[in-house]
């Protein structure tokens, strides 16, 4: 007998995946007193169902022929135009996945992600460093607090970052943040990204969102006023720091990170995986120096990681050297290497966590312009990725994760079994969408080069 659909190799029956549309739709209906008005509750529905599907692109024009509307007006609409708050609904996603993926090793993660975009309108769009392309590009950058335990990790949280580029008092400044709807609030201050990942763990916080550690990089690490806030309240963190930074000793003295590896004697060192990658466990040697406590009485830790085999380049001589890393632990009295150890292991939680919602829902393939959609559309996205995470965390219950189905695998067969048959049924809308999108190429072509022209013949 199958129980909760799952088999001890995984596999998932038919009828479990058809009832999944229910589990959506009762998903949705939780959800419908954030939206005033019935026509967005159906858009709801009907995005996220696009998002869950395997359309070539996730933009409003396939989302909405996949829906079978006639034209994306009514998607676009409800992105731009329609009366709901998309804060509320962060907001009730968060507890979803929070429902969904709470447990003894839950931690806080953030991390920023990039998305490469053309042109100058877009909210937020500059020529700025992302990782996603691993250089200065002309693109949107944005900080996320993602959720993550041995159930499964997910985003609950988000910010647009807004640089120097849309900073400032002048008058063209003004008009051109007005154009994309950023709030006066945001469009007269320079928010870093510590200070949005701040914003973002205040608000889990305040709605009591269980975990053990929060968890960032470098980027984050190195912040003192963030480390200082947190400490005020009592958070529990590990956090990367560079190999320059600062640390208090018990002694009232300081040091740098580099200079604290450089006295730890060699049999302090011990040998343990911080979590299992795609090659196997991923060992290194690890080792603590204890740093001076808090006013709070919690313990300050440095968490020292050497690879356990050459494999970074030296600048300066050119040679092969163990790759140091460094890590900033504030942590309750007692907190042994372990816990620090698999603490440190989890920030990779979310990178898993973008590139699920990326491959999956379609986080980057956005084709928004006003800082309102942005906001709507990512949660919409983070909505669906609850989902789904929600799922398998269900399906996993009743044996070890790694034996139950990914993310991929349900929404693959939640499109194949149920959203696919729908849209074969609505082959009729493949000429007027051919139709349409004709008409509306040509109209954008001949507007773009009419504008284009206009620029070259101005004096």
């Amino acid at each position: 007998m199958l129980t909760l659909g799952v088999v001890q190799t995984g596999e998932l029956k038919e009828c479990e995946i058809r009832s999944l549309d229910g589990e959506l739709e009762a998903l949705c209906a939780s959800v419908d007193d954030v939206f005033a008005r019935p026509a967005s509750r159906a858009n709801l529905r009907a995005m996220v169902r696009g998002l869950l599907s395997e359309v070539p692109r996730k933009n409003m024009w396939q989302l909405a022929e996949a829906a079978g509307h006639p034209n994306p007006d009514r998607l676009q609409g409800f992105l731009a135009k329609a009366a709901w708050d998309a804060d509320e609904l962060r907001d009730r996603v968060r507890g979803v996945a929070v429902a969904a993926l709470a447990a003894d090793d839950a931690v806080l993660i953030a991390d920023e992600t990039g998305d490469i975009k053309k042109g100058t309108k877009s909210a937020g769009v500059g020529r700025q460093y992302t990782g996603t392309a691993g250089r200065i590009e002309n693109a949107q950058v944005s900080v996320h607090l993602s959720y993550g335990s041995s159930r499964g990790r997910t985003l609950i949280d988000r910010e647009l970052c807004l640089g120097r580029h849309w900073s400032g008092t002048t008058a063209d400044h003004e008009r051109r943040c007005a154009e994309q709807g950023i709030p006066p609030e945001r469009a007269t201050e320079v928010a870093t990204k510590p200070e949005l990942a701040r914003r973002m763990l205040e608000r889990a916080l305040e709605a009591d969102v269980p975990y053990t550690y929060f968890l960032a990089d470098e980027a984050y690490g190195q912040c003192r006023a963030l480390r200082a806030w947190l400490e005020e309240r009592c958070v529990r963190y590990v956090l990367a720091v560079p190999k320059d930074e600062v640390v208090p000793l018990p002694d009232e003295r300081t040091r740098q990170a580099r200079g604290l590896y450089a006295v730890v004697p060699e049999e302090a060192f011990e040998r343990r995986s911080c979590a299992d990658g795609a090659k196997g466990p991923r060992d290194y040697d690890w080792a603590t120096v204890h740093l001076a406590p808090t006013v709070q009485g919690l313990e300050r830790h440095l968490l020292i990681r050497r690879s356990t085999v050459l494999n970074k380049k030296d600048k300066k001589t050119g040679q092969f050297v163990r790759e140091i890393s460094y890590f900033l632990c504030h942590t309750a009295p007692g907190a042994t290497l372990a816990a620090l150890v698999t603490a440190a292991g989890q920030r990779w939680m979310v990178e898993e966590s973008f590139q699920a919602a990326k491959g999956q829902v379609g986080l980057d393939e956005h084709e928004v312009r006003k800082w309102c959609s942005w906001y709507r559309h990512t949660t919409v996205c983070m909505f669906a990725m609850a989902f789904m995470v929600a799922v398998r965390s269900r399906l996993i219950l009743c044996q070890p994760p790694t034996l139950g189905p990914t993310v991929n695998e349900i929404r693959r067969l939640y499109d194949r079994i149920v959203l696919a048959p729908a849209r074969a049924a609505r082959t009729w809308l493949a000429i007027h969408w051919h139709r349409w999108r004709t008409r509306h190429q040509i109209m954008a072509r001949t507007s773009h080069y009419r504008a284009r022209a206009a620029r070259t013949h101005s004096p």
